[in-house]
This record gives structure tokens, C-alpha cells and sequence, in this order.
């Protein structure tokens, strides 16, 4: 039995998937690259628990949660290192358990929506848009999402543009 705790955002079960993310591997996200040279690159921005990706067979749907606590690297907001689909008929599904933040979503020419995040609330995210979460309260924000197995997720498409180019200041 897989079990998710809606206070904390774990989710505990059989081949669950845990990873952190730590300040140090996120570095290049943020724009005040003084500021996070006074950092602790240890320092956890945040945690993910998931069901693994299936090695091969027909599409399946997948959820995680994500637990991205509070903090900042100078104005900046700690957030998600963000990705785009690379099936953009594939979209994904964004539901808010705990605390506050920013859905920041991005095409590929540029523009930007910013979709408010609290308890409760549920965004339906289009699979041409890439998609990061910014933390903007003092509490951990904990979300869930849902994607389809052959969606695919591309990292690189984010990483090119500039730093603090897509990012929330507090």
C-alpha cells in the first residue's frame, strides 16, 4: 500500500523515489551570484517523493509531491529547477496541499503567466508551457502532481535562459 501524507508531502510505499535538491546543484538559477556564495550549498530548497518511471510498456500516469521549503538567495525565492514536456500534447497536473507560492509558467518565445498557489488550489498545466514553483511564504509549500509516463521531461530548454530571467523576488 503507498501512502501520501497531505501535512508533509511524503509519500511512503513500495518503489516510492525519493530525491533532494540542494542549494549548491541550483546555484545557477538564481541572479545574485554574490549572495549565494554566502550560502550553504548543502542547504535543501527542496525534496520530491514519486513513483518511479516505468521501464517500458504503454503510458501510465505518475504523481509526485514536492516539498520545497521557505528561503531566498538574495531577493530571489527558493524554487523548482523547472522543465518543459517534450510531447507538448502532455500536460500535468498541479494541486497545492500546504503553504503559499508562484506557478511560473513559460513558452517558448518567452511569455509568462505567474498562477498563485495555496491550500486547495488546483492548476491544470499545458504541456507547451515549461513550469518551475517558487516558494514565496515562511512555511514549506508542499504540492502534488500528476503526468503521463511519455510525456518527457526536458531540463535543457530552461537552462538556457539567463539567470533570474524567471524567478520570483521577494
Amino acid at each position: 500500500m503507498t501512502k501520501v501524507d497531505f501535512s508533509s508531502g511524503v509519500i511512503e510505499g513500495p518503489g516510492i523515489v525519493t530525491a533532494r535538491r540542494m542549494l549548491g546543484e541550483l546555484g545557477g538559477l538564481f541572479e545574485d551570484q554574490e549572495a549565494l556564495a554566502h550560502l550553504d550549498p548543502n542547504t535543501v530548497v527542496y525534496e520530491t517523493y514519486s513513483y518511479p518511471e516505468p521501464a517500458s510498456g504503454p503510458p501510465v500516469l505518475l504523481a509526485a509531491t514536492t516539498v520545497l521549503y521557505p528561503g531566498r538567495v538574495g531577493r530571489e525565492a527558493f524554487m523548482t529547477r523547472g522543465h518543459f514536456h517534450v510531447d507538448p500534447t502532455r500536460g500535468e497536473s498541479c494541486f497545492t496541499l500546504r503553504g503559499s507560492g508562484l506557478l511560473l509558467l513559460r513558452d517558448r518565445s518567452g511569455a509568462e503567466q505567474r498562477i498563485q498557489m495555496t491550500s486547495g488550489s488546483l492548476t491544470i498545466i499545458d504541456g507547451r508551457f515549461a513550469h518551475r514553483v517558487a516558494n514565496v511564504g515562511d512555511e514549506p509549500l508542499v504540492f502534488l502532481v500528476t503526468w503521463m509516463s511519455d510525456c518527457g521531461h526536458d531540463y535543457a530548454g530552461v537552462s538556457e535562459w539567463p539567470r533570474g530571467s524567471w524567478s520570483v523576488s521577494l
